[in-house]
């Protein structure tokens, strides 16, 4: 590719990041969850295409939104002012929440949500569930929705690794995405996100099935994740570098396959072609930037806020927890300082304290530290820096941590007789 162009297109990537920079750092946070849509009697995941299924649901709340999202003639999501409804590769249901400053407004949004979707839950019969994967359904048995995207993403996906049917039919998340105020704090946020990754992963580890069995381990979206394709997924290689930042992220970015290309409001298969090759001598435009960073699912994602991707879907007073959690943590520059100061990792830290909880659960160690002691000094933290009661949102988490217990130990203790 000819150097200007990639020279062009790398300054446009990086103004689309320092154009993020909310100048007046008033931070808030947005939030994605995933969830299961279940037959209640059979716990079967609800599709898209059977009768009564994903789409009809969809059609028959369509009047509840302003606006609605089209793939042809499938209806594939609906948004209003304060959230969007949107579906991942095998139905699951996503609602992602406006960003805002204060967690009892975002759980509220939430509930009205909820107040829409249960009545026609409760009639059929079906029910929602907010677990990290299919709790009975496999996914060579889940059809993909009817999105060109993701037909694309599951073609690519059977040669970069082992998991990806597993992780585009089975999995459900929470996401939360945070401000950053400047370049610096962009990467003191990016770094702390990773070196309290572990934690997160295991704090809200709320999958006890994989394909209709019980998980005998821990952390099971995190093997699922660590084999669907090394080249996007995981850590940057180039975090911890002297002069990570905007230009180093879309670096990495213009490095990486891109799967597929948008052209003419549809997308074209790209293959295992590197981002470069593809645009050729062509400046990108608004809606390209949007898909190179769309398409790296790392633990932390750059767009123009920085999205905190590794826990698992969650009941309604977790999400809470993790909320607060996060706000704790991030939202005053001080905190993220002193972990990093205190903690000088590199991402083969990051992998052994993963590979840690992943086989010994709390008898496991984070950067040396015994795995109890790491989160509840985390969950402390947090809350020494939250205010108007929302420090009694973690309240769930310290509970799990002090029982030494998970969500996911906890489900299949209390609910798997009923699978």
């Amino acid at each position: 590719m000819n150097s200007y162009f990639k020279q062009q297109n790398l300054r446009i990537l990086v103004d689309h990041f320092r154009n993020g920079c909310k100048m007046n750092c008033i931070q808030k946070l947005g939030m994605e969850i995933e969830h299961i849509i279940v037959h209640k009697d059979t716990r079967e995941a609800v599709t898209y295409y059977e009768d009564h299924g994903i789409g009809w649901m969809l059609e028959q709340i369509r009047h509840h939104y302003p606006h609605s999202y089209y793939e042809q003639d499938n209806l594939l999501g609906l948004s209003n002012a304060d959230y969007s409804i949107s579906l991942e590769p095998a139905s699951q249901f996503e609602i992602s929440i406006a960003p805002r400053e204060d967690i009892r407004t975002i759980m509220k949004i939430y509930q009205s949500f909820l107040q829409i979707i249960n009545p026609i839950l409760h009639r059929e019969g079906y029910e929602l569930l907010n677990i990290g994967y299919q709790p009975k359904s496999k996914v060579n048995d889940l059809p993909l929705i009817p999105k060109k995207r993701y037909r694309f993403m599951d073609e690519y996906f059977k040669t970069s690794g082992t998991r990806g049917r597993n992780m585009m039919r089975g999995t459900a998340a929470t996401q939360i995405s945070i401000d950053y105020c400047s370049e610096e704090d962009f990467v003191r946020k990016y770094r702390t996100a990773y070196l309290i990754m572990p934690a997160i992963k295991f704090l809200t580890d709320n999958a006890p099935i994989f394909e209709g069995k019980p998980y005998p381990e821990h952390l099971v979206r995190t093997e699922i994740w660590d084999n669907v394709d090394p080249k996007r997924c995981g850590v940057p290689g180039n975090i911890f570098d002297h002069d990570f930042g905007f230009h180093a992220y879309a670096e990495y970015l213009w490095n990486m396959p891109l799967i597929m290309k948008p052209e003419d409001g549809d997308f074209i298969y790209s293959g295992d072609d590197r981002t470069s090759d593809i645009w050729g001598e062509k400046l990108i435009s608004p809606e390209d930037v949007d898909h190179i960073v769309s398409m790296t699912f790392l633990d932390v994602r750059l767009k123009n806020y920085v999205e905190i991707r590794g826990a698992d879907s969650m009941p309604n007073e977790y999400i809470m927890a993790y909320l607060a959690f996060i706000k704790g943590i991030f939202f005053e520059k001080e905190v993220a300082s002193t972990l990093l100061d205190r903690y000088q990792i590199t991402i083969k830290d990051i992998h052994e304290a993963d590979q840690s909880l992943y086989k010994d659960g709390y008898q496991g160690k984070i950067y040396g530290v015994p795995a109890d002691q790491f989160i509840r000094e985390l969950l402390e933290l947090a809350k020494g820096h939250l205010t108007n009661g929302e420090d009694k949102f973690l309240d769930p988490f310290i509970r799990l941590v002090g029982q030494k217990t998970t969500l996911a130990a906890e489900y299949q203790k209390e609910k798997l007789q009923r699978i």
